[in-house]
């Protein structure tokens, strides 16, 4: 039996409801912060983890950039390398094809000159050849043009000039030059040596 006035029993009622709402709310409150925590926390893990991933990729990208500039570094020397080796190669393939080359043009030149002919000097430099001559007349000296071009180490063969010999016995005998270059197998290598001649001027090889 409550003994407590009506008015008072109701103010009792409400200041109890109130505290029971408020103690709600705080406990709402509460938990809304804890769970907003949560998340902040659970976002600051997720941004962390983030940034470690793109710093390891970006070590990774850096790694990867050095080591792509090392190897074009290494292409370029060993590029480098392979032209100088195949200068060497054109050098040597040169050279030795010079071993057989002075026999081979002389054979050609005391074959393919016609026996009234007298070979003054053959001259090369480099692949420029140059040959002079004497001939029993101008008839002779184209004979030697034709035969000379036919030459298989010989190319571009052309009549430089013809002249008459002053105080020859024979009066029809012509002095002649003729120039051209000599033909190779091999490739012509880079800073190409200059051969010295072969013979001296007024040497005869006939």
């Amino acid at each position: 039996m409550n003994l407590l006035p009506a008015h008072t029993r109701k103010v009792r009622a409400q200041a109890g409801g109130t505290g029971a709402s408020r103690a709600l709310w705080i406990v709402r409150t509460v938990l809304v912060a804890g769970a907003t925590l949560a998340l902040i926390g659970f976002d600051v893990r997720s941004l962390r983890n983030r940034l470690e991933n793109l710093r390891s990729e970006r070590s990774r990208i850096l790694q990867r950039t050095a080591e792509r500039e090392a190897l074009e570094g290494r292409v370029r020397a060993d590029r480098e390398k392979l032209r100088q080796l195949q200068v060497t190669e054109r050098r040597l393939a040169r050279w030795d094809e010079e071993r057989f080359l002075i026999p081979e043009l002389l054979l050609e030149l005391s074959t393919a000159v016609p026996d009234t002919v007298v070979v003054e000097a053959v001259r090369r430099e480099g692949p420029a050849l140059r040959v002079t001559g004497r001939a029993s007349s101008s008839a002779i000296v184209a004979r030697t043009l034709e035969a000379l071009s036919r030459m298989e180490r010989v190319d571009r063969l052309e009549l430089l000039w013809v002249e008459r010999t002053e105080a020859a016995s024979d009066p029809n005998e012509q002095r002649f030059a003729l120039a051209g270059s000599v033909r190779y197998a091999s490739r012509e290598p880079e800073r190409f040596e200059q051969v010295e001649a072969l013979s001296r001027p007024g040497e005869v090889f006939r």
